[in-house]
């Protein structure tokens, strides 16, 4: 049997803990005999590290990690994927309203060739103000970055180990870990999961969490999308902006010469400003190029197997060999 890693991100989340505990248990039960639950203390001040502590000395599946300070989801789970060991990790939070029973259904998933599989609250159990927020993002993320997923941020998540080798979490990315593995070239699906109201402690959700996440979505695409052709960003503003600009003037230079007084328009003004700052952004764009040229560390592709054929025989050899 595959090695299934749970890890759990938590902050200030001891009542809900021991009931966890349990539901994960029974969750991977029949499923391997070679878990582990690795739980990321992010911060709490609510004692439950203490209760964290009391479960591992029942299990010595559980497996510990303790912040000195609150560092957000991203750093959690960053943490978790560091330490986990399992062939295939589960991501799940704390609170309850993620159904632990739910794991099955998405390795089942898993096991038809998919290499992320994302749970999807098709009715989800949060007030109005956190649901239309959420439907809002998600249609623009998905419209945006082209992979067609209704419920990105769900924290209910299922991967292939290759896909946490490859992906870098920080900040608070982890709201976009299935783009950037679609952008990797990995198999991205999701499963249809149940959802429950919060019963204990409190949501961390905010409008910061909201506006700052459409800045992380920019910062993923161009990133992930143009970080290797930064010219295909600022030349096409660029070139749409000296353009408009150009238009500007040419139309006002006919005028004038139909004996119009152009000097000191707003409109003659405007049509130099789009010029200038037309050719500064295609200026930006080479800039970068030449940059990003000369700080490239990494490959930007992602091998799945290398196929050879030695004395006759085909033979699959592990993508790690070509690794620096």
């Amino acid at each position: 049997m595959k090695r299934i890693s749970v890890i759990i991100p938590l902050y200030n989340e001891k009542e809900a803990l021991p009931e966890l505990y349990q539901e994960l248990v029974a969750a991977v039960e029949g499923l391997t005999d070679r878990a582990e639950f690795i739980f990321v203390d992010d911060g709490s001040h609510d004692g439950s590290f203490e209760v964290l502590e009391q479960l591992q000395q029942e299990d010595s599946r559980i497996r510990i990690i303790k912040f000195r300070r609150n560092f957000g989801k991203s750093a959690a789970l960053s943490a978790g994927f560091r330490l986990a060991q399992g062939d295939v990790i589960v991501t799940l939070d704390a609170d309850l309203q993620d159904q632990p029973s739910e794991i099955r259904r998405l390795l089942a998933r898993l096991d038809e060739g998919c290499d992320l599989v994302s749970g999807w609250k098709t009715q989800r159990r949060d007030p109005i103000t956190k649901r239309w927020p959420s439907k809002i993002f998600n249609f623009i993320t998905s419209f945006l970055t082209g992979v067609p997923l209704h419920d990105i941020n769900c924290g209910l998540k299922a991967y292939r180990r290759q896909v946490i080798r490859e992906i870098k979490v920080y900040g608070e990315m982890h709201r976009y870990i299935p783009v950037l593995a679609s952008y990797r070239g990995f198999a991205v699906a999701e499963v249809a999961v149940k959802h429950q109201p919060r019963r204990y402690g409190r949501s961390k959700f905010g409008a910061s969490r909201f506006l700052g996440g459409f800045f992380d979505l920019l910062t993923v695409i161009i990133l992930n999308r143009y970080s290797s052709k930064p010219l295909h960003v600022f030349g096409i503003v660029g070139m749409a902006l000296f353009l408009a600009g150009f238009g500007i003037e040419a139309y006002l230079s006919f005028r004038w010469l139909q004996g119009l007084y152009i000097e000191g328009r707003p409109l003659f003004m405007a049509g130099i400003v789009l010029l200038i700052v037309g050719v500064q952004m295609v200026l930006f764009g080479l800039l970068a190029e030449m940059i990003a040229y000369s700080s490239r560390r990494e490959d930007d592709y992602s091998i799945e197997q290398i196929v050879v054929v030695e004395e006759g025989d085909v033979r699959k050899l592990p993508a790690a060999m070509l690794e620096r």
